[in-house]
């Protein structure tokens, strides 16, 4: 990444924003010079662009093909319309004012569809009075222990939230004002929606008297009225807007008044000379862009081009094929890496592939897993591409397993479930190899930074990577009945010295003293073993921490072999129970695969996370960078 800036006169600067700043991504900084100014012009299309949301929604999206509109005819258009849509007929007005009340009554008929009671019987009553509406939870319980003896009323809940029960009271005509005025005391809030609300008529044009009408029955009728009125304002709409112009081209205005718009947002993010005579834009950009900037701002005669030398963090874009490109959802999840880091994307798409399938090793539940994440993915779910890669490397492994949907057939390898021992030993190996190669991303990562302690003396640096190699060592020599001499031992932990003595080495590498200066304090001999205790205490806990992260990051990879072997002997179940039952064995297959792909796949997907996380990523990944947002390509 680049730190670069635009500078122009100040008659240039919707040049710069339509020329350059609109095609090429740049994350713009706000200007911190000291001889320049923020640029606070008010945006003067904040008006437009509202009423241009608003017309967008009824003209439709601009098609992708049209013939470009001048920014001064586009709001001048927007305008003229607003001034028609004003000025519409008094039905317009009306229909769209019952079509709030319509849409109001709808949402709270939504709480009273599991009422079971005539509406149209409820009205006619003469010698009772009822109400619609709602108390809190609380108020219900209050009612229901104080009152639920009344025999002066009767409330019939209809439904329940986190917050209200809904209901309807009944109470004799003579007790009316009594029943409110208890209800109105425990907050009760009606809704009148019987009195405003005609209740639907019958094919032959008569009110409903001898048929029932329930709630759901009405709010059906409620929801088919709104349908029929939002297309008679949409026509209505319509038909004023022809009077100026097409549906379409309309579109394409308010599409560029929301461009206009959004390109004198950009403006924000210039500064001003104190004359107000020059404009500058700075902010970060690739390289490659930086180049092709450069080289097209060359030839312009009104903009000059500008690099910097600024100790700003500079922002983080990922790039990778598309393939590892749906794996950077996981790795924005951790943190994006600091600049001039590896980037991790890669490293983790194929260990997750790798290890979900080792886990996860079916044909046919990799099948389903990979059909399952094309129909996810054309959602615009990142996670729909991850799944299409993970099942078919499940398939994979399925095939080397000899395993479809739980039913065994001679594998290409081995199954995991015929021994367990060589499985977890297997895949505490294989843990070692991706912590041993975590070890050494280390070292480039840190090389590259130019910090030769890490590299070196770190627990996850040469010192580390050779002691921990030493251990894998001494393990295949207890494994294999070889002696382990006082030689042997000593030479294995010989490294270790080195990474105990990681912070002296670091001190000295770098030229600062290893020791604070004498004092001449009385307690001067004290406070100097003090010191030294402490710094022998740091070290001892260091290199526990150390010793403790080896073994238990190695043996956490044993969880690998651990799901192969769980996930063949869930399947051996599901198939024994299939064949015990007769007639519904295919129904407990089918249930049971179902059962095992979701339980399944849901932990081993979490499980495989965290051993990228935990295990790989915490030797050498931070992910404390930050991510680059283009806050400039936004003018059409």
């Amino acid at each position: 990444m680049k730190f670069i800036s635009i500078t122009g006169h100040i008659e240039g600067m919707n040049h710069a924003i339509s020329r350059y700043l609109s095609r090429f991504d740049i994350q713009l900084e706000k200007s911190r010079h000291a001889m320049m100014r923020p640029f606070t012009t008010l945006n003067p299309y904040a008006q437009t662009l509202q009423k241009a949301e608003r017309f967008a929604e009824i003209a439709g999206e601009a098609p992708l093909l049209h013939v470009p509109i001048l920014p001064a005819e586009a709001v001048n258009l927007v305008e003229s319309v607003e001034a028609v849509f004003e000025s519409r007929g008094e039905r317009l007005r009306e229909l769209e004012k019952s079509l709030a009340t319509l849409r109001r009554e709808a949402e709270v008929l939504e709480n009273f569809t599991d009422l079971n009671i005539d509406l149209a019987a409820v009205k006619t009553l003469e010698f009772f009075h009822f109400r619609l509406g709602r108390l809190t939870l609380e108020n219900a319980r209050r009612l229901e222990k104080f009152a639920s003896g009344d025999a002066r009323f009767s409330f019939l809940p209809a439904s329940r939230n986190k917050t209200h029960v809904y209901g309807i009271f009944f109470t004799p005509s003579p007790h009316a004002d009594e029943i409110d005025a208890l209800f109105a005391s425990l907050d009760f809030e009606a809704f009148e929606i019987l009195s405003r609300t005609p209740l639907p008529k019958t094919d032959i044009g008569r009110n409903f008297t001898a048929e029932k009408v329930s709630p759901a029955k009405l709010l059906h009728y409620i929801k088919n009225e709104i349908h029929e009125s939002e297309c008679e304002i949409a026509a209505q709409s319509a038909d004023i807007f022809s009077g100026i112009c097409s549906a379409e081209k309309l579109a394409i205005a308010c599409a560029k008044v929301r461009g206009l718009y959004a390109a004198f947002d950009v403006k924000k993010f210039a500064a001003v000379s104190e004359g107000g005579r020059v404009f500058t834009f700075s902010g970060w950009v690739s390289a490659d862009d930086a180049d092709a900037l450069e080289a097209e701002i060359e030839s312009d005669d009104a903009l000059v081009f500008t690099r910097h030398v600024t100790e700003a963090r500079p922002p983080i874009l990922l790039r990778n094929l598309p393939i590892i490109r749906q794996f950077e959802f996981f790795t924005r999840l951790y943190g994006l890496p600091e600049y001039g880091e590896v980037d991790p994307t890669p490293l983790l798409a194929v260990t997750y592939t790798l290890l979900f399938g080792l886990m996860f090793g079916d044909i046919g539940h990799g099948g389903v897993l990979a059909v399952a994440g094309i129909f996810v993915r054309r959602k615009h779910v990142n996670l729909g591409g991850i799944m299409t890669v993970v099942g078919i490397s499940a398939a994979f492994f399925g095939v080397l397993y000899g395993s479809v949907f739980g039913v065994e057939f001679s594998p290409l390898w081995r199954r995991p479930a015929e021994n367990i021992a060589e499985t977890l030993i297997f895949a505490a190996a294989l843990g070692a190899g991706l912590i041993v190669l975590s070890m050494l991303v280390n070292m480039y990562n840190s090389f590259r930074r130019g910090r030769i302690a890490d590299a070196l003396f770190g627990a996850n640096g040469v010192a580390g990577l050779l002691f921990y190699s030493a251990a894998i060592w001494l393990a295949l020599r207890i494994f294999t009945g070889q002696p382990l001499t006082p030689f042997v031992i000593a030479v294995a932990a010989l490294p270790l010295v080195f990474v105990c003595l990681k912070h002296p080495l670091e001190q000295y590498f770098a030229g600062a003293p290893s020791e604070p200066p004498k004092s001449h304090d009385s307690g001067d001999t004290f406070s100097r073993s003090r010191l030294r205790f402490s710094v022998l205490g740091n070290i001892a806990i260091e290199l526990f921490e150390t010793l403790l992260s080896y073994a238990t990051n190695t043996v956490s990879f044993v969880r690998v072999g651990a799901f192969a072997v769980s996930h063949a002997g869930m399947m051996h179940v599901v198939l024994q129970m299939g064949r015990g039952a007769a007639a519904s064995g295919i129904i407990i297959l089918i249930l049971g695969n179902v059962l095992v792909m979701v339980i399944e796949g849901l932990l081993i997907g979490i499980q495989v996370l965290r051993l990228d996380f935990y295990e790989i990523f915490s030797r050498f990944y931070k992910g404390t960078g930050q991510a680059f947002h283009s806050t400039s390509k936004n003018s059409p």
